[in-house]
């Protein structure tokens, strides 16, 4: 492997995670499928979602090297191949923390560990990794979705909403209709404005989302 800017340090043994090892990955966003509809700092958006390819032998291509190791420089070749844009570990979105049983798991730099007797409990600073792939559409890294395969994602939240419109609902379920309703309209506004939606529905100064032309 090439370039390793982990940003989780070596810890000592007593502070070591009761779990399996695992492998480094890189985060890879499909243009067409990778997308979320969120509400942040006030406003609603559509955001990039990852998947993840592991370095890890004998899986989605990548390939063992001789005195052990891994390359996936192919895996990620074909994988750009299929649409996908793989983000470079420099961005650094991924750390790493020593494990009791000898070795790293590697997770984003968003998801905290804490033990709690033999077990790992996960938090995850969701406010800063939103923040991130903001960024990232921002700064140039990931491309503002286009609005015509976002109508697939409308069409998917409205199908949601149809399927318990009319019904009798329990007050959990008609808080949940609620919401998924209230995310629909803003899912076409944010198509309306070309943009994110404030909650009080105007547009911020942002960069436009990516139309064809």
């Amino acid at each position: 492997m090439n370039n390793q800017p982990w940003t989780g340090g070596d810890v000592s043994k007593n502070n070591a995670l009761p779990i399996k090892p695992n492998q480094p990955f890189w985060f890879m966003h499909h243009p067409n499928t990778c997308w979320e509809f969120i509400q942040h700092r006030d406003k609603w958006m559509f955001v990039p979602t990852f998947r993840r390819l592991f370095e890890l032998a004998g899986v989605n291509g990548v390939r063992m090297v001789p005195r052990g190791g891994t390359d996936s420089q192919m895996a990620r070749v074909r994988m750009m191949d299929n649409g996908f844009e793989v983000l470079e570990w420099d961005l650094g979105y991924q750390t790493r923390h020593m494990t009791r049983n000898g070795g790293y798991y590697y997770t984003s730099v968003w998801d905290s560990p804490k033990v709690v007797g033999n077990r790992v409990v996960w938090k995850v600073d969701n406010q800063s990794f939103n923040d991130w792939r903001v960024e990232l559409m921002e700064e140039g890294v990931i491309d503002f979705p286009d609005l015509d395969i976002l109508s697939f994602f409308v069409d998917m939240q409205q199908k949601r909403v149809e399927r318990n419109e009319g019904k009798n609902m329990t007050p959990r379920i008609q808080k949940q209709y609620a919401k998924d309703l209230e995310r629909l309209e803003m899912m076409k506004k944010y198509i309306e404005l070309e943009g994110p939606v404030t909650i009080t529905g105007t547009k911020p100064k942002a960069k436009k989302v990516k139309r064809d032309v």
